[in-house]
Parts: structure tokens; sequence; C-alpha cells
């Protein structure tokens, strides 16, 4: 029996997103022509201060990350700026016409969108410079910095 390699491991996991991301694009298909445009949902309350919790437990640890100058700052401000997009998009679509719609519209456009945008750029550019910082410390001279061409490192090849 062959010994399972990262490499190998990297490509399973590599099929099994692609796999994935196909049958989520079926289930779009099957939403856009089934889903109702309106629907009342049961414990919605549970359902938006669960989100809220997670997304301020997100932003909280991503800041503490930041201020102590860990490493966990980058996937958090991700997760973050990914957390702030949601929320923005969910609240502007579900809100009653009318200053419900105008205050979450103007919530996402001044507050949330752009803080995403700042955290987004902020995991890039500390992504970037974690991978310059890695490549001068081990003595090895830095070809790129691009995130799409720089070669996953934990893997062997």
């Amino acid at each position: 029996m062959k010994k399972l390699t990262y490499l190998n491991y990297l490509k399973i996991i590599g099929v099994l997103i692609v796999l994935a991301s196909l049958v989520l694009a079926a289930w779009i298909l099957y939403l856009i022509f089934d889903l109702p445009t309106s629907y009342r949902a049961e414990n919605w309350n549970i359902a938006w201060i669960g989100f809220d919790i997670a997304m301020l437990i997100c932003l909280a640890t991503t800041a503490w990350a930041i201020l102590n100058r860990r490493q966990v700052a980058i996937p958090g401000a991700m997760v973050s700026a990914t957390f702030l997009m949601i929320d923005s998009w969910f609240d502007a679509i579900t809100s009653q016409a009318g200053l419900d719609f105008k205050l979450a519209l103007a919530s996402a456009l001044l507050v949330e969108i752009p803080s995403a945008i700042f955290l987004f750029g902020f995991g890039r550019r500390a992504m970037r410079q974690s991978l310059i910082n890695a490549h001068r410390r081990a003595g090895i001279e830095v070809g790129t910095v691009s995130l799409f061409k720089t070669k996953l490192m934990i893997f062997e090849d």
C-alpha cells in the first residue's frame, strides 16, 4: 500500500474542493429555478445573533492577534472581512423597503464594505511580507511574492 505523501494529500484536497464546487454550482442552479422570493423563517433572531456573535469573536481575535503580532492575524483578517461582506449583503437584501433598507445600505457602504476591503488588504500585505521575511531568514532569494505563483511551502515536492 502506497504511503500518503503531502503532495498526494494536496491533490486529494484539490479534487474534493473541485467536486464540492461542482455540487454547489448545481445547487445554485436548482435554487435559481425553485427558491421562493419570500419565506417565513423560524429562529430568525437566533440566526442573526449567532452570526453576529461569531463575527464579534473573529474580529476580537483578529484585533488581539494584530496587537500581539501573531500570524493568526492573517487568516483572522480574511475571515473577519468575509463575515463583514456577508453581513452587509444579507442586511441589505433582507431589509424592509424604506428606512430599514437605507440604514442597511449606509452601514454596508460606509462601514462594513470599507472595513472588509481594509482587512482583505491587510491580510494580503501581511502574507506577502511574511513570505519575504521567511525567504530572507532562510537565505533564499525572493523570486516572487505573488500569492498565485508562490507554491505552498508546507508540501514537499
